[in-house]
């Protein structure tokens, strides 16, 4: 039974999931583990192709100059969790951007640093 004499509580329930922000977080680590393994590898190869003076593929070319920019994608996570249209959706869209990041981006990042070595191959 409630105390009569206790002033009414006028606390405002917080949303459901607000206070566990898990899949944000998997999402960011997904996206920046996709922008620091090319970041730690990427120079070890622009070594290794300018060794070869070979002709490379417009993707290598790209993530030769550009692998820095890589590290807007933990940024792209953060900016569909803060912009998604539907707040009640906002950390489930932010952990599968995160998620496609890994799973399309780095796989992208090894094709573009290996194609060099698979068409030099092919010359042999």
């Amino acid at each position: 039974m409630n105390n009569p004499y206790q002033a009414p509580s006028t606390r405002v329930p917080a949303a459901p999931g607000a206070q566990r922000p898990a899949l944000v977080v998997v999402g960011v680590i997904c996206a920046i583990l996709t922008a620091l393994i090319p970041t730690l590898v990427v120079p070890s190869f622009g070594l290794t192709f300018s060794a070869f003076g070979a002709d490379l593929p417009w993707p290598t070319l790209w993530l030769l100059r550009a692998y820095p920019a890589l590290w807007l994608l933990p940024v792209i996570v953060l900016a569909v969790w803060r912009f998604w249209p539907r707040p009640d959706r906002r950390r489930l869209a932010a952990f599968w951007t995160g998620l496609a990041i890994l799973v399309v981006g780095l796989p992208a990042c090894i094709a573009a640093l290996y194609a060099p070595i698979f068409m030099l191959a092919q010359t042999i």
